[in-house]
C-alpha cells in the first residue's frame, strides 16, 4: 500500500490523470488509470470501479476489481454482483461515505471477492456522477484499521469527478455509435479541456466544440456566486463570433437564474416555448434591442452536487436542438465545470505564490523578479527608471496600543492607497514588515517625485475606522518616502533600491511624513 502524498504531488497526479484519461477510449484501461491514481494518492489493499445507473436499474457492470492476496495484487475477473450492494446504494444516496471497522466480520459471499480469510477494515465509497447521471461507484479499501480519513474521502470525491467525464465519454462512445462523428469532435475537445489550466482557453474550446457538434449562433458560459446569489458572466459569444462582455446580475431571473434555482436543463425550440416558460430572460449584446433567438439549449454545470453555473447554445432558427444535443452539451458542461474549477484553483495557487497574503500586492520575491526585468531594460536601452521606498511612520505604536489587528489594517490601507494612486505599468510590492517598494519603468526623477508625493498624501488622507472608533491619541497613517533614479553608476537593482532606502531613512530622520531624493552627499 503506497504512502499518502503531499499537496503538490496530489495536484500533479490529478493533472496527469486528466491527460491519461483523455488519451484512452477503453473503459477497463480508464478504470486501471483511475485506480492507480487512487493508489498513489491514498493507497489501497482492495478496490473496485463498478458501472451502475440507478435510473436504469440494470445489473452492475464491474470494470475492474482488485484484491491483495498473499501480498500480491490480483485482478478478480469473476467479481460480478447481480445486484448493487448496500454500500453501493448508500454511496449513491449519500454522495459517498467512510466506514471503519474494528474486527473481521462475515459478509454475503455473492457480494464479496478476493481473500475471504481477511476483511477490509477501512473503506471509502463514492459515486461516479457525470452531470445529473450516476454512472457507477468507486471504492478503495484497506486491511488496516482507521486507515482513511474524511479528508481522503473528499480527495476520492475529487478523483471521482475527474474520472466521471472520462467514463461517461467512453460509455457514450460505445452506446451512441450512430453519431460517432460528433462524438469524435467531442473526444478531441475533451482532451484539450482536461489538460488545460487556462480559463479563457477552456471556455474557447467548449465554444468551438459546440459550434462543431450542434447549431450555435450565440453561446454563453455563466458562473454562479452562492455568497451573493449572483450570476457571474464568464464567457459569451454573439453571432458572428463576437465576444460580448456583460455584468453580474442577481440570480432571481434570467435563464441562468432559472437553472441555478431548478438544477435542470432547458430546451426550447421556438419563441412560444420560451414565452410560455415564464422566464424573464437576461438579454445581452445586440439582443437588447431585438433578440433573433428561436431555439435555446442550456445545461447546469455541477461539481460535487454544487451548482457552478450554466452552459448555453442558442440558434436563430426553430427546432434546432434535440435530446442528443442536450446529452452532448451535458457531457461538455460536466468537463467544463471540472476544468474551470481546476483553472481557478491553479490561478489561486499562482497568485498565492507571488502575492503577499495580508495586503494582496506582490510579495518581495515577485517584486524583484519584475523589477529586475525593468532594470535590465533601462541598463540596455538607457531608458529612465526610478524606485520609491516607503516605510510606515511609528508603526510599532499601532501594534502596541491597539493590537496586531489594527496594525494589519494599517498595512492593508497603505497598500490600497498605493494601488489607487499608481499607473497600470508601475510595480508595487511589500518588502517585509511595514516597508513597501514601487518600481517605476520609463520614469524620470521629476515624475517619480510627483508620484511619491501623491502616494504620501493619499496614505495621509486614508481613514482607518478601527482607530477612529477608539478615540485614539495616535496620529493618522503617514509614511516616510525615499526616491532614487537609475544612473549608469548604479550597477544592480539592489544598489538602486539601497539608494532609495537611504533617502527614505533621511525622511524619517528629518521629521517623517515627507519625500526625500537620494543624492551622493
Amino acid at each position: 500500500m503506497t504512502a499518502r502524498s503531499g499537496l503538490h504531488t496530489d495536484l500533479n497526479i490529478l493533472a496527469r490523470l486528466g491527460r491519461d484519461l483523455a488519451g484512452t477510449s477503453d473503459a477497463r484501461t480508464a478504470a486501471r488509470i483511475i485506480l492507480d491514481a487512487a493508489d498513489k494518492l491514498m493507497g489501497w489493499d482492495a478496490c473496485y470501479l463498478i458501472l451502475y445507473d440507478p435510473e436504469l436499474d440494470e445489473e452492475p457492470r464491474p470494470l475492474l476489481t482488485i484484491d491483495t492476496i498473499g501480498g500480491e495484487r490480483v485482478i478478480q475477473p469473476d467479481a460480478a454482483p447481480t445486484r448493487p450492494s448496500d454500500n453501493m446504494l448508500k454511496a449513491i444516496r449519500e454522495g459517498g461515505f467512510l466506514s471503519q471497522y474494528d474486527r473481521y466480520f462475515e459478509i454475503e459471499p455473492s457480494l464479496s471477492f478476493g481473500d475471504h480469510s481477511k476483511r477490509t477494515l477501512s473503506q471509502l465509497f463514492v459515486p461516479v456522477v457525470s452531470g445529473f447521471r450516476t454512472i457507477g461507484v468507486l471504492s478503495i479499501q484497506s486491511y488496516q484499521r482507521n486507515y482513511y480519513t474524511k479528508e481522503q474521502l473528499e480527495l476520492l470525491r475529487d478523483l471521482s469527478s475527474h474520472c466521471a467525464g472520462a467514463l461517461e465519454r467512453i460509455w457514450a462512445q460505445d452506446a451512441l455509435s450512430e453519431f460517432s462523428g460528433r462524438l469524435s469532435v467531442l473526444h478531441s475537445a475533451l482532451s484539450e479541456i482536461n489538460a488545460s489550466l487556462d480559463l479563457e482557453r477552456v471556455c474557447q474550446v467548449v465554444y468551438e466544440t459546440v459550434t462543431q457538434v450542434m447549431p450555435c449562433d450565440d453561446f454563453v458560459i455563466d458562473g454562479y456566486d452562492p455568497q451573493r446569489n449572483e450570476i457571474v458572466p464568464i464567457y459569451a459569444v454573439e453571432y458572428p463570433n463576437r465576444r460580448v462582455f456583460t455584468n453580474r446580475y442577481v440570480a432571481d431571473h434570467g435563464m441562468a437564474g432559472e437553472i441555478v434555482r431548478t438544477l435542470k436543463p432547458l430546451l426550447f425550440n421556438n419563441t412560444r416555448e420560451m414565452d410560455g416558460s415564464g422566464i424573464k430572460f437576461e438579454l445581452y449584446g445586440s439582443a437588447v434591442q431585438e433578440d433573433p433567438t428561436q431555439s435555446i439549449i442550456a445545461v447546469p454545470m455541477i461539481l460535487h452536487k454544487a451548482i457552478y453555473g450554466m452552459v448555453s447554445a442558442q440558434s436563430y432558427r426553430e427546432d434546432a436542438y434535440d435530446h442528443d444535443d442536450l446529452y452532448l452539451l451535458e457531457v461538455l458542461s460536466s468537463h467544463a465545470a471540472i476544468a474551470i474549477e481546476n483553472a481557478r484553483l491553479f490561478d489561486s495557487i499562482q497568485k498565492l505564490a507571488i502575492t503577499d497574503p495580508l495586503t494582496g500586492i506582490l510579495n518581495r520575491r515577485r517584486f524583484f523578479e519584475l523589477a529586475e526585468r525593468e532594470f535590465a531594460k533601462a541598463e540596455m536601452t538607457d531608458t529612465p527608471f526610478s524606485v520609491i521606498m516607503l516605510d510606515v511612520d511609528d508603526f510599532k505604536q499601532f501594534n502596541d496600543r491597539h493590537g496586531h489587528k489594527v496594525g494589519d489594517g494599517v498595512l492593508i490601507r497603505v497598500a490600497e492607497s498605493c494601488m489607487g494612486s499608481l499607473r497600470s505599468g508601475d510595480i508595487l510590492g511589500r518588502m517585509g514588515g511595514e516597508e513597501f517598494a514601487v518600481a517605476l519603468p520609463n520614469t524620470r526623477l521629476t515624475d517619480a517625485l510627483e508620484i511619491a508625493d501623491r502616494l504620501r498624501i493619499s496614505i495621509q488622507d486614508a481613514v482607518l475606522p478601527e482607530i477612529t472608533d477608539l478615540q485614539s491619541d495616535l496620529h493618522g497613517i503617514t509614511v516616510s518616502v525615499g526616491v532614487a533614479e537609475y544612473t549608469s553608476s548604479c550597477k544592480t537593482l539592489d544598489a538602486l533600491i539601497d539608494r532609495a532606502d537611504k533617502a527614505m531613512y533621511a525622511s524619517k530622520h528629518s521629521g517623517r511624513n515627507q519625500v526625500r531624493v537620494w543624492r551622493r552627499d
